[in-house]
């Protein structure tokens, strides 16, 4: 019988186990690192997208920054600082934006922008402008404006001036403003100048005086050899005798003739009696405005440190000027003879510079030029049937000189004017020709600290710049 061959169930093998076991954590980590790579790529996406929100949000408080700069040169008011402007939404964020002034014409814009993913990013950046606040209407650094107040006009005496320097403040629109003092007509850096300045201005009073001593009656009509105006008529007096008298006089004396107010609006008077018919508001002052007083004279002498302190923002002004890219600049190279020119507007005032050479820039035909910012005259500008209005600051140089060289001279400068004299004799910014033609509104110095610093605001240059964060 042949031996039977029995088959056990098989054994099962120990590698088996190790195989799946081992395929099973391969599986796991394969997952972990699927998912860690997962993990890491949402990560990196979102550090990537707080990175993009925190630079747009801080190009959003830079664009604040520079909301606040365009502001202090076409909204800038004194005596408002500090103030807040915003919120307001820009691009993906929103703005604001806080201006304040620190000091030696420094001004600080602390800018807050927030965007995307609640992102938030603060900037702060100091601006420094030349440190320039008049002291008068017209300011000059040197040896004076040779004035003589002279019309060449027929007859005795002289006639009022058309022309007038009105010290008050005026806001930007040409209205008075109670947002600065007023200051005083003329400036001066030299005792002869303010003395030069100062015997002109008594010179003008008796020979009005004069006029109006000849040429009015008691009853205000015109003596047979001359013609009594308003304004004549009211320095002459309804009295028997004129209310002022000329040489010989003393100052103490009420009657003197010095003691004739220029800043009176009754100068003005369109009809007779004057006093009833007086101009209205801001064109109710005299030549001169305001009133001389012990405080206020028509004609000041700067102080050292106030000396110094032009000096110091004149070489600002023009080593800035100097400086700028033309592209900043516009530039005024030939005269002008027709049509309305010009030179900046209220939202975007400019730099304009008058091109130096060597004859007079002439500006007459019944042109208009308008402006709004900085004129710097380095050359003789000779304003004729024309009209000139000019926003801002005028600042005379070298051999530069503002002259009215026509009766029918219009417009105004509402802002101020400073010049830097180069120690010639000649007559610096001269008005004396401008008569009341009835055509325009005679030539006007209307001085505004509004329009001044906003116009040296163009000037602005950058000290400091930092972001700031959060403690």
């Amino acid at each position: 019988m042949p031996p039977v061959n029995r088959q056990w169930p098989p054994t099962l093998s120990s590698e088996s186990g190790i195989v799946l076991l081992t395929t099973l954590i391969l599986m796991v980590l394969l997952l972990f690192i699927g998912v860690s790579g997962l993990a890491l790529s949402r990560t990196d996406v979102m550090i990537a997208r707080n990175l993009l929100s925190g630079v747009q949000t801080l190009w959003v408080a830079r664009a604040g920054a520079e909301v606040g700069r365009n502001w202090l040169e076409a909204s800038f008011v004194p005596g408002t600082l500090p103030v807040t402007i915003g919120p307001v939404a820009f691009a993906n964020g929103v703005y604001s934006v806080e201006v304040a002034t620190l000091s030696n014409g420094l001004y600080r814009f602390t800018s807050t922008g927030r965007g995307p993913e609640g992102s938030r990013r603060v900037i702060e950046e100091v601006v420094q402008v030349p440190d320039f606040s008049p002291s008068g209407a017209v300011t000059s650094d040197g040896d004076g404006l040779h004035a003589d107040f002279d019309d060449h006009g027929s007859g005795a005496g002289r006639r009022i001036p058309s022309f007038s320097i009105d010290a008050r403040n005026h806001a930007s629109d040409g209205s008075l403003s109670p947002d600065c003092p007023a200051v005083v007509p003329f400036a001066m850096t030299q005792t002869a100048a303010q003395a030069d300045l100062l015997a002109a201005l008594t010179t003008l009073k008796r020979e009005i005086v004069t006029r109006a001593n000849t040429f009015c009656l008691a009853s205000g009509g015109s003596t047979a050899d001359g013609t009594c105006t308003p304004g004549l008529s009211w320095v002459r007096g309804t009295a028997a005798l004129p209310r002022f008298q000329t040489d010989p006089c003393t100052n103490t004396d009420p009657t003197c003739f010095v003691n004739l107010d220029l800043a009176q609006a009754a100068l003005r008077a369109t009809a007779l009696p004057p006093s009833s018919y007086l101009p209205p508001a801001p064109q109710n002052r005299g030549p001169f405005t305001p009133a001389p007083t012990t405080v206020a004279p028509v004609v000041k002498l700067l102080t050292a440190s106030e000396q110094t302190r032009l000096r110091t923002a004149l070489d600002a002004l023009t080593q800035r000027i100097a400086s700028l890219p033309s592209a900043n600049t516009l530039h005024i190279t030939t005269s002008i003879s027709s049509g309305t020119h010009t030179y900046g507007t209220p939202e975007l005032p400019k730099v304009t510079i008058v091109e130096d050479g060597a004859e007079a820039l002439e500006v007459g035909g019944g042109a208009t030029v308008n402006g709004v910012g900085i004129l710097l005259v380095p050359r003789v500008v000779q304003l004729r049937n024309a009209t000139l209005n000019w926003r801002g600051l005028v600042v005379i140089v070298d051999d530069g000189d503002v002259r009215a060289d026509h009766a029918a001279a219009c417009g105004q400068i509402t802002g101020a004017v400073v010049i830097r004299d180069n120690a010639t004799l000649d007559r610096k910014f001269d008005l004396d020709l401008v008569e009341a033609t009835g055509l325009c509104s005679p030539f006007a110095v209307n001085y505004s600290c509004e329009a001044t610093t906003r116009a040296l605001a163009l000037l602005a240059q950058t000290v400091s710049w930092t972001e700031k964060f959060d403690g």
